[in-house]
């Protein structure tokens, strides 16, 4: 089926019959197929396999120098080829990265194996670019894994009085039944 029929297809009976509406289905139908073609061009260029006069923007956006003679094919392999090498991001990069944004680099990953997540420790007075820190961290971590960052002193304490410290552990939704407690357990230290 044609463009023109698509159209006239659309249209109430009698005005099909109308000479003026046939002329004027008759000019616009091509106008709506180069509309569509174009439409359909535009967006092969987002994909690199199917880019043509877009290779060029790829090139550009992933630094990619052109060499001359080369087809559109080797291009797109050569584009494929450099974003499928991302390396794997390891905890010593991590380090690496969050350290760029303290005073003095005292960032630790520690991984918890079989927990899908991992620590990221800080010395509390190193902590300057915070907003930046997480967003670089959230940009470069693993997706399947969570962290928790956490903050310490790098000081001793001297503990002059008595200290009790509790550890709480809470029930979660599906723990919790009628008659049961809010807290799992109750873990109580005192420190002299």
């Amino acid at each position: 089926m044609s463009r023109l029929d698509d159209m006239t297809a659309c249209l109430p009976l009698f005005l099909t019959r109308l000479k003026e509406m046939t002329e004027i289905l008759k000019a616009e139908a091509p106008e709506f197929d180069q509309q569509n073609n174009g439409i359909f061009d535009l967006t092969d260029q987002l994909f690199i396999t199917t880019a043509t006069w877009g290779l060029d923007r790829w090139e550009k956006i992933l630094r990619i120098p052109r060499e001359s003679g080369d087809t559109a094919e080797m291009r797109r392999l050569r584009l494929i080829s450099k974003m499928s090498n991302i390396p794997p991001m390891t905890h010593q990069a991590i380090e690496q990265a969050l350290n760029r944004f303290l005073k003095h680099p005292s960032a630790r990953v520690r991984l918890l194996p079989g927990e899908y997540r991992f620590n990221v420790d800080i010395v509390l007075d190193d902590l300057q670019h915070m907003s930046e820190l997480i967003e670089t961290l959230e940009n470069i971590k693993p997706a399947h894994l969570a962290y928790t960052l956490r903050a310490g002193l790098n000081e001793t304490l001297e503990i002059k009085d008595r200290v009790i410290l509790n550890h709480r552990r809470y029930r979660t939704a599906g723990e919790l039944k009628v008659g049961y407690s809010v807290t799992l357990n109750n873990n109580e230290v005192v420190l002299p």
